[in-house]
């Protein structure tokens, strides 16, 4: 049980919420990035809904969980590039090391997300669960402005 005053803990998807928008944790930390920005997250390239588009004319693919994990796997044309489907471990290599199931490296357009631990990892990736099922909740507190 909290006490007043002190803050009452995030789930662990609102802490994965919070990374995928704003690429800081729900204890306020910044996640460290190999582009050295500060204050974004996974959607500013693939979008508040995962689902991707175009950043800098480069596309940016679907990241919801189920699009990664599609047993077909991933074709990328402009890379010229096959990969097998995405499994949780191979997800925290993309995301970490920027590389694709089958060992490539990933465009250099996806920053390596170096100050993510363990459990971020983990609550980023069930957030990319939640964004599979097009479930969408509201941020607690003074984020929603």
């Amino acid at each position: 049980m909290a006490s007043a005053g002190a803050p009452t803990p995030l789930s662990h998807t609102d802490n994965g919420r919070r990374i995928f928008l704003h690429g800081t944790t729900s204890a306020g930390r910044v996640v460290e990035n190999s582009h050295g920005m500060a204050g974004v997250g996974c959607a500013m390239c693939h979008g508040p809904d995962g689902r991707g588009g175009m950043m800098h004319g480069i596309p940016s693919p679907d990241i919801t969980y189920s699009a990664l994990t599609d047993s077909k796997g991933h074709e990328h044309e402009f890379m010229n590039r096959r990969h097998p489907p995405f499994n949780r471990e191979t997800i925290k290599a993309a995301i970490v090391a920027g590389i694709d199931p089958a060992g490539n490296p990933l465009h250099e357009e996806m920053p390596r997300w170096t100050g993510l631990s363990p459990a971020d990892l983990e609550d980023l990736i069930d957030y990319l669960q939640v964004l599979s099922q097009g479930k969408r909740h509201p941020m607690p507190g003074p984020e929603r402005m």
